[in-house]
């Protein structure tokens, strides 16, 4: 059999600093990671999104200094979250030129798109790497609610097609072309364990959004006989998953996939230039929720997508949403 392996973590939310129990922490992130693919040359280093927001005031330097981070840590993927479409002032000039543009790694996105039917500037739906001599194909997912209580005008703009339809789009034409399927969700643990369940190809499938850590990876078997996996790693960086996919060098077929959590924790290695990067980093003030509509303003809202739009034409006709 030969290995490779990928390094997953998701909802950083741009905790930059230690819990008190030593977890986490972006020095202490970057300095593990690093370690782990030196460890592992046939490897990828993933993020499945919510990289910044967690109800921070938006403006230019909301996602700093991730990219840097990211960059220093040796990410090779990031599939975008719900919060990184917060602000979307500008067609989310802080998300392009703040995040996507200075990120060196690739950024997916498959299934967001403006009204003109344009993907987000930077954004590719997949990727296929090449580990061991093996194709990995990789594609990008975001649970379709990208509204915000804290920021109504979150996703604003954007069309957000269904996980399920958007994979059985994507699938069937990256399995032709690769060895292995993986779907990198920003999307809860339930609903990246059924869409595995029941979409065919996918092999392997990366969760997010609702913080959960899978203590191994959990297995699913289809109709047709074929399995499929998902690995979920917490969040803010305490956790990274290593899901290992072993082939048969002589049928390529991928035979078996384990999962190992790694703690970043006091004992990982800090690394010196992402301290650096930390102590330089802009200071981001808390947001403040909206106030609620008052009774007499009061109009019949179904959803926070509706929400969005009424506030927006609130701010164009130049109101105050109260």
């Amino acid at each position: 059999m030969e290995k490779v392996s990928i390094f997953a973590f998701n909802d950083f939310h741009r905790r930059l600093e230690p819990f008190a129990d030593g977890s986490g922490g972006a020095a202490r992130l970057v300095g593990k990671l690093r370690q782990l693919k030196a460890e592992n040359p046939n490897s990828i280093t993933v993020n499945v999104g919510d990289v910044a927001g967690d109800n921070k005031k938006l403006g230019p330097d909301s996602f700093a200094p991730i990219a840097e981070l990211f960059d220093r840590a040796q990410v090779d993927v990031l599939a975008l979250g719900n919060h990184e479409f917060e602000d979307s002032r500008n067609g989310y000039e802080s998300l392009r030129n703040g995040l996507i543009k200075p990120f060196h790694g690739e950024t997916l996105c498959a299934n967001v798109k403006d009204v003109a039917g344009q993907p987000i500037e930077g954004t590719k739906p997949f990727t296929i790497k090449q580990l061991a001599g093996y194709n990995i194909a990789l594609l990008g997912v975001v649970t379709q609610d990208l509204t915000s209580k804290m920021h109504p005008t979150a996703g604003v703009g954007l069309l957000a097609a269904g996980l399920q339809e958007t994979l059985e789009t994507w699938v069937p034409s990256l399995e032709d072309r690769s060895d292995a399927v993986v779907v990198l969700g920003h999307e809860n643990l339930r609903k990246m364990t059924d869409l595995t369940e029941a979409v065919a190809g996918v092999d392997v499938a990366f969760a997010a959004h609702d913080h959960k850590l899978t203590a191994e990876a959990v297995e699913v078997s289809r109709a047709d006989g074929s399995k499929g996996f998902i690995s979920e790693a917490g969040a803010y960086g305490q956790n990274i998953n290593q899901v290992d996919l072993y082939f048969d060098p002589a049928s390529r077929k991928l035979i078996k996939v384990e999962m190992t959590t790694h703690l970043v924790d006091a004992s990982s290695p800090s690394d010196p230039v992402a301290e650096e990067i930390v102590r330089n980093a802009p200071k981001l003030e808390r947001a403040q929720m909206p106030e609620k509509p008052a009774r007499r303003h009061s109009v019949s809202l179904n959803g926070f997508n509706e929400l969005s739009k009424w506030y927006k034409v609130q701010q164009d006709e130049g109101k105050s949403p109260r």
